[in-house]
C-alpha cells in the first residue's frame, strides 16, 4: 500500500480527528458512510479536476461502479463504455476540464 501511495496523488479529507474521504485516472473516491450527502465527495474531485488541470491533464477517467454513476452524471461525467469483470459492471465514465 506504501508503495502505491508513492506513485499517485492521494487527497484525504479529514473532519476534527476523522478520515472522511479519501481519493487521480480517479481510482476511487470514498466518503465515510455517515459523511455521505455532505458535499464532501464534490469538493474532494473539484480539487482534483482543479491539480489535474494544473498538471496539463484534460480530462479524467473514472471507473464507477453502477451505484455511483449518478454522483459523477451530476457532477459532469459521461459513461463513455461499460467493464465486465466476471459478473461485476465498471462504468467508465470522462469529464473533459478544459471547460472548468
Amino acid at each position: 500500500m506504501i508503495e502505491l501511495l508513492q506513485q499517485r496523488l492521494v487527497f484525504v479529507a479529514i473532519l476534527g480527528d476523522e478520515i472522511v474521504g479519501d481519493g487521480n485516472a480517479v481510482r476511487s473516491l470514498f466518503r465515510a458512510p455517515l459523511q455521505q450527502r455532505k458535499d464532501i465527495g464534490q469538493a474532494l474531485l473539484t480539487r482534483i479536476e482543479k491539480v489535474a488541470l494544473e498538471r496539463g491533464i484534460e480530462a479524467l477517467l473514472i471507473p464507477s461502479s453502477l451505484t455511483a454513476e449518478s454522483f459523477y452524471a451530476h457532477l459532469g461525467y459521461r459513461v463513455v463504455r461499460e467493464q465486465l469483470h466476471g459478473e461485476e459492471r465498471t462504468l467508465i465514465m470522462i469529464k473533459t476540464l478544459a471547460t472548468l
